[in-house]
């Protein structure tokens, strides 16, 4: 599925969601009613698939649509409660453009907005945890990239103070640890031990005991008993009272 909207086209469309996502305290407007009856047939699409992976292609697709939204929410929204914006939210978690989730995760949290109806989660919880999610998966399939986990880190810096349930505190230091282990293992480490804190059964236990040793393999050797520094001889001209300089006068 590609984007056919003309160029004038979608420069009406940014300008009129500018002017219009400033009035959705006054009630739904046309732009923004066009827009929920738009994520309602994208949902039954979505629905139609079997596929978790089509699902997310699909998704791929469908976004692309409402970032003129998601521009003007951010730059001029008030911060009024949005399922549609943070339902894209979550859409863009899925396809793994975890940057987009997180802008627009840290507006609906700075003006806390509350996930749709159908989440039980706080929306903090289903960052932290979504995001854990896909990243595991991503790095599992060996497809995550270096921006991925520089967000994925982002997201652990967001919600560290946010009130979840401690399965998922574990849940995202875990995976953070799995990330960065490999570049910076005093760092993974720390993040197992987070993970072990929250939740004894994290699974990090065989990754603190093998990362603790190798980086005590890693430290240099030092001795033990180290010698004491010898004094230096003094010059024999320098000991007139030497002994072995001393005369015999009887000679």
């Amino acid at each position: 599925m590609t984007d056919k909207t003309t160029p004038a086209a979608r420069h009406r469309q940014k300008a009129l969601s500018q002017k219009e996502v400033t009035n959705i305290t006054a009630g739904p407007n046309q732009a923004y009613r066009m827009l929920q009856l738009k994520l309602r047939e994208d949902k039954q699409a979505l629905k139609s698939k079997q596929s978790i992976q089509a699902k997310i292609e699909l998704k791929r697709e469908l976004v692309g649509h409402y970032d003129e939204w998601i521009n003007a929410t951010l730059t001029a929204g008030k911060g009024d409660q949005d399922n549609l914006l943070t339902t894209l939210m979550l859409w863009h978690i899925d396809i793994g453009r975890f940057w987009r989730a997180l802008d627009i995760a840290e507006y609906a949290m700075k003006h806390d907005l509350k996930m749709p109806d159908a989440h039980q989660r706080t929306l903090a919880t289903v960052v932290a945890e979504e995001i854990a999610e896909t990243a595991k998966k991503l790095k599992t399939s060996d497809e995550i990239t270096d921006e991925q986990i520089a967000q994925v880190l982002r997201a652990s810096t967001m919600t560290a103070h946010a009130d979840m349930p401690d399965q998922v505190y574990a849940k995202l230091a875990r995976q953070v640890g799995e990330l960065t282990e490999a570049s910076t293992p005093e760092f993974a480490l720390e993040q197992y031990q987070i993970a072990l804190k929250f939740d004894e059964n994290s699974g990090v236990k065989g990754s603190i005991k093998r990362l603790e040793k190798q980086l005590k393999d890693a430290q240099p050797e030092t001795q033990l008993e180290p010698v004491a520094p010898q004094p230096e001889k003094l010059e024999k001209s320098n000991q007139p009272d030497s002994p072995e300089l001393v005369g015999d006068n009887n000679s």
